[in-house]
Parts: structure tokens; C-alpha cells; sequence
């Protein structure tokens, strides 16, 4: 009798310890704003990709799965991120951030940054899945934007290292 209340408090207390574990969507999203910004301020990741049309930062343990003339898809650890970018519109443009921002009702988080010359933006939205809770995050300079699905948990890791290979991205014949 007392063995079966121990493994029903050990039991209870596990399932309140990985509750807890959780990161609350204000707490995640607060700290992936915090990491864009920081992303953005920080000097920009080297080249190691290119296409016909522009080169940009591929962080390990990342693959192309496909490749277009203005998207990438990439994939890490089974999430997938779509690499968008018009290479006409300049680091300060706030076209595609308002294009984007149009496909929303009315988004979670809208946050812009400006910081020597380029227009930075992160734009969370909870997806519709009672089910779990999972955010679409696109994070952008000027006419670059990335987009993936996370959970809270990974929220600030993802946009972090999105906003490392957007403010990467140099468009052939351009100077960077």
C-alpha cells in the first residue's frame, strides 16, 4: 500500500517537474526578441553557401533540401526553414515585412528593429493545433525573411540562429 502512494508521488512529481521544464510562450518569445536583436547587432556569419543568385551562412548540422531562384528550404533535426529572398529590395526596405505582415489576422508578436541602416522584424503566430502549441516565426532584414514552426521550448534557438543566416545573406554583385 505505501509502495503504490511512493510510485504514484514519484509518478506526480516527475510529470510536475517536466510541466515545469515547459517555457511559457511570454517567456519564450521575450527571450527570442531579446536573441533577434542581439543576432542582428552582432557582425554577420561568413559565407559558406551559394546559389546563382546570392550567398549566405549555412550552419552546420543544417541541409538544403531544395533550392529555387529566390527559396531555400532547410532542414535540421527534422524542422524544416524556408529561406526567402528578394534581391531587390535593400537591408532598409520594409516591403517584404509589410508583405508578410498582411498574411496575418493578428499575430502573437510583431516586433521591428533598426540598426545601422538595416530594418530587422520578428513576427510569431500561434498555429491553429489544439492539440500542441506550435508558433510560426519569420524573422527578417530588409528583403530577406525565414520562416519556421516551433514550439516555445525552441522559439529562441531557432530565431537566433534564423536571424544569423538572414543577416548573412549578400546578393551577387553586391558588396557586403
Amino acid at each position: 500500500m505505501y509502495l503504490g502512494r511512493a510510485i504514484i508521488s514519484i509518478f506526480i512529481f516527475f510529470i510536475l517537474v517536466l510541466s515545469g521544464c515547459s517555457l511559457s510562450f511570454e517567456d519564450a518569445s521575450k527571450e527570442t526578441l531579446k536573441a533577434v536583436e542581439e543576432s542582428l547587432s552582432e557582425e554577420k556569419k561568413e559565407t559558406n553557401e551559394a546559389s546563382d543568385q546570392f550567398s549566405y551562412y549555412l550552419p552546420p548540422e543544417y541541409e538544403v533540401d531544395s533550392a529555387a531562384t529566390n527559396n531555400i528550404v532547410l532542414t535540421h533535426k527534422e524542422q524544416t526553414y524556408i529561406l526567402f529572398i528578394n534581391p531587390f529590395e535593400p537591408d532598409a526596405s520594409k516591403v517584404i515585412y509589410e508583405s508578410t505582415l498582411e498574411g496575418y489576422d493578428s499575430p502573437e508578436v510583431d516586433e521591428t528593429f533598426s540598426k545601422d541602416g538595416e530594418f530587422g522584424y520578428v513576427i510569431i503566430d500561434r498555429l491553429d493545433d489544439e492539440k500542441e502549441e506550435f508558433y510560426e516565426i519569420t524573422v527578417g532584414v530588409g528583403g530577406v525573411k525565414m520562416t519556421t514552426v516551433t514550439d516555445p521550448d525552441n522559439m529562441e534557438k531557432s530565431a537566433d540562429t534564423m536571424m544569423e543566416i538572414v543577416s548573412s545573406v549578400e546578393v551577387q554583385g553586391e558588396e557586403g
